[in-house]
């Protein structure tokens, strides 16, 4: 044990790509997050020109892959495979990719670029899928009125949707991407639910320090549907007046957001060759599973601060040195008091850190939720500034902790972003300015 921490490498971050509702790129949404907007629209989802239903999203206003230029032959030959048709998952994607390769200044477009990636989706190409097969089979089943035999509609359906369900398996949009941005080397996809940035985090640290790749690029984007928006709201955790209110009396759920992000986690020494800016060290994560309830935490139990004792012990970092602290908040009463409880008994109720949380601002972007929000938390690092809470004007005081409420000028050296994640997947990482 002592040897592999004498060999340990030093992984640190040099690239940062945010595609948000309130912004595309590092500097369009520090500025918004700065001056505290948001962009809240209804989301209306209409079947043969029928509203079905309708919900508040923090919604991506405008956004055009054209504008980011990418490859027009990747691009050509990806809308060539689907059909001619547009996957605005994928698209953010390679958006963000984009930006955050451009921010770290390293080339991706030779042969031998030695980048690796980690990429994480909830339900990748999923709806999309769902809605081929429901056209195909309400055209054929109901439209059509002609009657056909089960062989045959399977044998039908196979040859009208296999494309579409091929789309649906989580090594397609890693081929993608890798297609487009020339990448070789090992490479992985996970969904570990809205933790899955910080695994990935974890997971990029560990290729770096096996050798595999000098660089990893960690990315992760939702363009939320309406199929999770009507489960959400039927389990009643959705907000309708498309507020969220961490740790607050008034908390009445939560609101997707549009968008995605990506990071470039490198070796330090190469960072430095190369002359890189470097926003952070990784310093490392701590992990756990549950393993009880898919929807609501095990209120009680001990896994979420295991995860953040583990980050603790890995980084070598102590409690008393974290000077921003950036958990899920996600505006439910049940996960807030769990999370709330989790950062009192590991930090105590006298001797907390700053606290702030970003959903407020950008919405819940489901799986790349923490990576999107760690991305303002490292420019906060970066710009020696910590933005607040929104809508937080109602806090409750049962929870024992104190948010953020004005912007505050303070040297972040060293920061900490936790995850309690639906499935029970809790997740802490630490990041500390390099001197």
């Amino acid at each position: 044990m002592k040897q592999k921490l004498l060999n340990k490498k030093r992984v640190v971050i040099t690239g940062i790509g945010p595609v948000s509702s309130i912004g595309l790129g590092k500097d369009d949404i520090w500025k918004n997050v700065l001056a505290g907007n948001t962009n809240v629209e209804l989301e209306k989802k209409s079947v043969d020109g029928k509203l079905w239903t309708e919900f508040p999203l923090h919604k991506m206003s405008e956004f055009n892959i054209a504008d980011f230029d990418i490859d027009k032959d990747a691009l050509s030959w990806i809308k060539d495979w689907q059909n001619g048709k547009d996957n605005t998952d994928l698209f953010y994607l390679i958006a963000a990719i984009k930006l955050a390769i451009d921010d770290s200044g390293l080339d991706y477009k030779k042969e031998n670029n030695d980048l690796g990636i980690v990429l994480s989706h909830e339900n990748y190409n999923l709806t999309p899928f769902l809605e081929e097969v429901s056209d195909y089979a309400y055209e054929v089943l109901v439209k059509s009125k002609k009657k056909i035999s089960k062989k045959d509609f399977y044998d039908d359906l196979y040859k009208n949707c296999v494309k579409g369900g091929y789309d649906v398996q989580p090594f397609m949009p890693l081929f993608h991407l890798a297609k487009v941005f020339n990448i070789h080397n090992y490479s992985l996809f996970l969904c570990t639910a809205c933790a899955s940035g910080l695994y990935g985090l974890e997971s990029a640290s560990q290729i770096i320090n096996s050798g595999q790749s000098k660089a990893v690029i960690v990315t992760a984007a939702d363009h939320p549907d309406v199929y999770k928006y009507v489960w959400f709201r039927d389990l009643g955790i959705y907000s309708p007046d498309g507020k969220i209110r961490p740790f607050s009396k008034d908390s009445n759920g939560l609101v997707f957001g549009d968008g995605g992000s990506a990071l470039i986690l490198e070796d330090y020494d190469n960072a430095k060759k190369r002359g890189a800016h470097i926003y952070a060290e990784y310093m490392g994560g701590g992990f756990s599973l549950e393993s009880w309830q898919v929807t609501v935490p095990q209120v009680g139990s001990n896994s979420y601060q295991s995860a953040m004792k583990k980050a603790f012990e890995q980084s070598s970092i102590k409690k008393d040195e974290i000077d921003l602290l950036c958990p899920h908040g996600v505006g439910s009463r049940v996960i807030d008091y769990y999370e709330s409880k989790a950062i009192t008994d590991i930090f105590g109720k006298k001797n907390l850190p700053t606290i702030t949380t970003f959903k407020p601002y950008l919405g819940h972007n489901l799986a790349s939720s923490a990576l999107l929000e760690t991305s303002i938390l490292l420019l906060a690092m970066d710009h020696n500034i910590v933005p607040p809470t929104l809508n937080c004007e109602n806090e409750n005081p049962e929870y024992g902790i104190t948010l953020l409420k004005k912007k505050e000028e303070k040297v972040i050296r060293t920061a900490m972003k936790i995850c309690c994640a639906f499935a029970g997947y809790n997740a802490a990482t630490i990041f500390r300015k390099v001197d």
